[in-house]
């Protein structure tokens, strides 16, 4: 055997059972080329001694038998050691993630009134819940961030997620893209419950991938929830731009309604009525029965602003229509909850031509569906018991419309859901200021007040200041309604909201009041 040959049996000879069978072979070997080559005098049987015949009789097969028994326990070593590495390592578990995402959207603090946007929310989810999935960490750490997201905690998907987010921005400009995926799946889990963190991470996520449309949509979207809507037009703008650039109709359209959005909440309803027309027109051109449905149902809403009530009824039952169609032809359920809302809003439209008994119809409608097994949206239980709440405090049935807010406020509460809570304690407020127990409604006012200001939404809270004013004034308590009313004013006019005209011509009558009071 030459040098080269044994290099590359030396690293086996580390098993103790197969030194002792090489050793023995090499001593058979030696031994038997020794008696060939004549040195050694073969001896007959019956002179051998016992220990050379059984050496000679049973040495070749004695060593072959340890040899192989080396081998075997090496290569089992191995063997056992891969299969236990392999039992070892955690497979990341199979999840359904659109199913996940409504679940976490269900169970974290919304306030997302449009469903449209809510619908975004729930598609952003489905999209950060596959990319937990599949992203560079131990499948350990992914199975217990999806597991926590079940129970809504996203804490440890958020660490994951900054992790590939600070790896990638190391890698440098080549791994921007990646980067901005995972500082937009980082804001997407902050989008709920944390809106400033989510600004940070979607800001991050446009600055590392500028032309990505759908993190500078979600930077729109914050600012409008935070009622900052000149920054939010600005967005939405841009959206508009990089959809054009792109010829990409889908966005564009979606961007020209998000503008619309703007519109309606600041009172520019011939504008609004403008971006939800020219959305339309381009989801009329694409059949997109969707984005037809959402535009007719936005039209509806500034028809119902402006006073038309005919033509408002007639765009509801336009969008009522598609949806419906869209759940017979597509069978997703999650689309009945579009029903609901257009029956919601049908039941406005007739609660203010003071149809109450049609109105109270239609709310029952969109319960049905909402208490339906398959669908059990809480969050829309919670506001149809609200609008029921109204109609029964306009009929005079005070009892019942407490009931049925007190319904919604727990079931709000219950999910923490944050705004729906501010909305159910200013209806509160109303029944109790109806009823003349202006400390209770002083009282329900104020915790209206509190979340609204802490989650920063600024049209909440000019709503609530206006109501606290009117209950200063019903005391006789001028000041005070002024100082409230001023304040109502000041977060109205920096929204550019509808209601400002309003609060304005109460401040003149409250001034003229005063000065004839002195007079």
């Amino acid at each position: 055997m030459n040098l080269a040959g044994f290099e590359k049996i030396a690293p086996y000879l580390g098993n103790p059972l197969i030194l002792v069978g090489f050793v023995l072979m090499l001593a058979y070997g030696i031994h038997w080329q020794l008696m060939k080559s004549g040195l050694l005098r073969q001896v007959s049987q019956k002179d051998s001694s016992l220990i050379i015949r059984l050496f000679l009789r049973y040495g070749f097969w004695l060593a072959l038998v340890l040899l192989l028994a080396g081998v075997g326990l090496q290569f089992s070593d191995r063997a056992l050691v891969a299969w236990n590495s392999y039992m070892d390592k955690e497979k990341v578990i199979a999840v359904n993630a659109g199913k996940m995402a409504e679940k976490l959207y269900a169970q974290l603090d919304t306030k997302d009134q449009q469903l449209g946007v809510k619908d975004e929310q729930i598609k952003a989810l489905t999209e950060t819940i596959q990319a937990l999935t599949k992203a560079n960490a131990p499948a350990k750490n992914i199975n217990l961030a999806l597991r926590a997201l079940e129970q809504g905690n996203t804490k440890q998907a958020k660490a994951i997620f900054a992790q590939v987010l600070q790896s990638k921005e190391a890698e440098g400009r080549k791994a921007n893209k990646e980067a901005a995926a995972a500082a937009r799946h980082l804001g997407t889990l902050a989008y709920m419950n944390s809106p400033q963190e989510a600004l940070v991470h979607y800001r991050k996520a446009v600055q590392l991938d500028p032309d990505n449309m759908d993190s500078w949509n979600q930077l729109g979207h914050l600012f409008d929830r935070a009622g900052k809507l000149a920054q939010a037009e600005e967005i939405y703008r841009k959206v508009l731009a990089l959809a054009e650039a792109h010829h990409d109709n889908e966005w564009r359209a979606k961007a020209i309604g998000n503008l619309g959005n703007v519109y309606l909440t600041r009172g520019e309803l011939d504008r609004a009525k403008e971006m939800y027309e020219k959305s339309l027109a381009i989801h009329t051109d694409s059949e997109n029965k969707k984005g037809l449905a959402s535009c007719y149902g936005n039209l509806g809403l500034v028809y119902q602003a402006y006073g038309d009530l005919k033509r408002a009824e007639e765009m509801h039952r336009k969008a009522l229509a598609f949806y419906i169609d869209l759940v017979n032809s597509t069978n997703k359920k999650s689309m009945r909850n579009h029903i609901a809302n257009q029956y919601v809003n049908l039941g406005i439209v007739y609660r203010k031509r003071g149809k109450l008994d049609k109105a109270e119809e239609m709310y029952r409608k969109a319960l049905a569906i909402d208490e339906a097994e398959d669908s059990n949206n809480k969050e829309g239980i919670a506001s149809d018991y609200a609008n029921l709440g109204i109609i029964y405090q306009i009929r005079g049935d005070l009892k019942q419309a407490e009931e049925m807010h007190r319904k919604a406020l727990a079931i709000d509460s219950s999910l923490g859901h944050m705004e729906g809570m501010t909305s159910h304690y200013g209806n509160l407020g109303n029944v109790y200021k109806t009823r003349g127990k202006l400390d209770k409604a002083e009282e329900m006012y104020q915790k209206s007040l509190e979340i609204s200001e802490a989650l920063d939404m600024k049209e909440a809270s000019a709503n609530q200041y206006a109501n606290l004013g009117v209950v200063y004034e019903k005391r006789g308590d001028l000041r005070q309604a002024e100082d409230q009313w001023k304040k109502s004013l000041i977060l109205y006019q920096a929204m550019g909201h509808r209601n400002t005209e309003m609060i304005q011509q109460w401040l003149d009558t409250l001034a003229q009041e005063r000065s004839a009071a002195t007079q």
